[in-house]
């Protein structure tokens, strides 16, 4: 039984709450209401000691927003209502779990949240157990990215998802760093059509298929003006990444090359002519490696004393 001081204040809070119905039913004072909620609470923490009996399997916070979210499926809940139904201060945590963890589909708009359909997303769940155990894995954040990216080659990854298995951290530089300094081919929405916002695509680890290792030499700026001018397609074969695939070929993607500049001497050209945008064109893997063979065996040819000398 709670002492006699801590049912009393129970009783007048309960009291004082019922008094305020018809502003409930009104929809009017408020701050009264809920102040008057609290002290209830309170008085209720006191009767019973400060212990909230512990919840059977599936009844605990996380159960009871479940459930409210199926009870009003589709429908926008505040996140005021989601910490009264689950009790806890951590109510958000929770529907993240339920969101991430289980695979449930629940939108957020403002602090409003809704469950979109009352069954969760098993591929859903899989793949956040998949990220989690990137994210638990030894290996340093860029081999994590890599890691993400591999599982499976070809497979889009978003950078929300990236930004987790690396704690938390903007993940786009490491991708940068794999793609411009290993050499990855990496797709992001700068290269292909077929991918939006922060979204990648690794397309192969093997080393025969790395980038030329001078793309980094041209800006993401650069890149997305001529890829877009080109609409994606190559100049010199005319493919574009669905007709690549339509082909077999699950290892094309575009590069810049240069009309005028030397190959294998891109870093020694002004930067203005560089990067001039009237200069460059879209080439794929397997043209780009053509061209290039091409130019050395043509300088060979040209002065074969120089080439021997050096």
């Amino acid at each position: 039984m709670p002492d006699n001081d801590a049912y009393s204040q129970f009783e007048r809070s309960l009291s004082q709450l019922a008094e305020l119905r018809d502003s409930v039913a009104r929809q009017t004072d408020a701050d009264f209401v809920f102040a008057a909620a609290q002290r209830l609470q309170l008085a209720l923490a006191r009767c019973y000691g400060g212990q909230r009996p512990r919840a059977a399997t599936g009844h605990g916070a996380r159960g009871r927003i479940l459930n409210h979210f199926q009870e009003h499926l589709g429908e926008w809940i505040t996140g005021e209502e989601l910490a009264a139904v689950s009790g806890i201060g951590e109510w958000a945590r929770r529907v993240r779990e339920l969101r991430l963890e289980q695979g449930y589909r629940i939108d957020e708009q403002d602090r409003m949240y809704r469950l979109m359909a009352a069954e969760p997303d098993g591929a859903a769940a899989r793949r956040w157990q998949k990220l989690s155990t990137i994210r638990r894995g030894d290996g340093t954040p860029k081999e994590r990215v890599l890691a993400l990216l591999s599982e499976p080659v070809g497979a889009v990854v978003l950078g929300s998802e990236l930004s987790y298995v690396v704690g938390g951290r903007d993940a786009s530089p490491l991708v940068r760093e794999l793609r411009d300094d290993d050499g990855l081919p990496i797709d992001s929405a700068i290269d292909c059509r077929d991918l939006r916002g922060d979204a990648f695509r690794l397309l192969s680890v093997d080393p025969t298929d790395r980038r030329d290792e001078h793309q980094r030499l041209f800006p993401e700026s650069v890149r997305a003006e001529v890829f877009s001018r080109d609409n994606y397609t190559c100049w010199r074969c005319r493919r574009e990444r669905a007709t690549a695939l339509a082909s077999g070929d699950r290892v094309f993607y575009v590069q810049i090359h240069h009309l005028h500049a030397d190959a294998d001497h891109l870093d020694r050209w002004p930067l203005a002519e560089l990067l001039d945008p009237a200069a460059l064109a879209t080439y794929c893997r397997a043209c780009l490696l053509d061209e290039h063979a091409t130019a050395r065996r043509a300088r060979r040819r040209a002065n074969p004393q120089a080439t021997a000398e050096g």
